[in-house]
């Protein structure tokens, strides 16, 4: 026999407290809708919507309120234009973060660059793959390390992928996938 807790919705007291509310709002709405009749409501509101759309169907409209409607929605277009943040509208690559490439799992994320005006890569990460723990890459003379602080996975020069090449790689998949894209319209 399991001694579990038992949910609130079926609790004695809430199934019988809320059989005494609905039947006390029932009964109101029951009350409500012999002093007013419903169908004779639901016509004033029906004749009130009609003479609604009827009023502004004859509205009298000025030529020159049209024309500085149309100057205010231009104005601000170019005030949203102005003050966009680029970074708002995302191009379709930005969802591409991770990928495979060479020896192992890499991810990254997207910048925008405005003294570039381009999208560039940033924040790359060789994954470890033994256990895909984000690796500490080191540099020096000697050349290019990734070591693995969860299982101590090491590679050194020439056992490990250089990130510039896979940048290069993760660019050129796009620019694959833009001329796929084009081809196929």
């Amino acid at each position: 026999m399991t001694n579990k807790k038992e949910h609130w919705t079926n609790s004695a007291w809430t199934i019988s407290i809320g059989t005494a509310i609905f039947s006390l709002l029932l009964t109101m709405g029951y009350d409500y809708s012999k002093e007013k009749p419903i169908l004779t409501t639901v016509w004033t509101i029906l004749k009130w919507v009609a003479n609604l759309i009827w009023t502004v169907l004859n509205f009298d409209l000025k030529v020159w309120w049209i024309i500085v409607a149309v100057i205010v929605f231009i104005l601000i277009i170019i005030l949203i234009d102005k003050f966009k943040n680029e970074e708002t509208f995302k191009p379709d690559f930005y969802s591409y973060r991770e990928g495979k490439f060479k020896r192992w799992r890499w991810t990254w994320g997207w910048n925008w660059n405005s003294s570039k005006n381009a999208w560039i890569i940033s924040g790359m990460k060789a994954h470890c793959p033994n256990c895909d723990t984000p690796m500490i890459e080191h540099s020096s003379i000697y050349g290019l390390s990734f070591d693995c602080p969860r299982c101590e996975f090491r590679a050194s020069d020439g056992q490990c992928d250089e990130p510039h090449k896979i940048e290069r790689i993760i660019l050129d998949n796009i620019d694959r996938q833009r001329a796929e894209k084009k081809n196929s319209l």
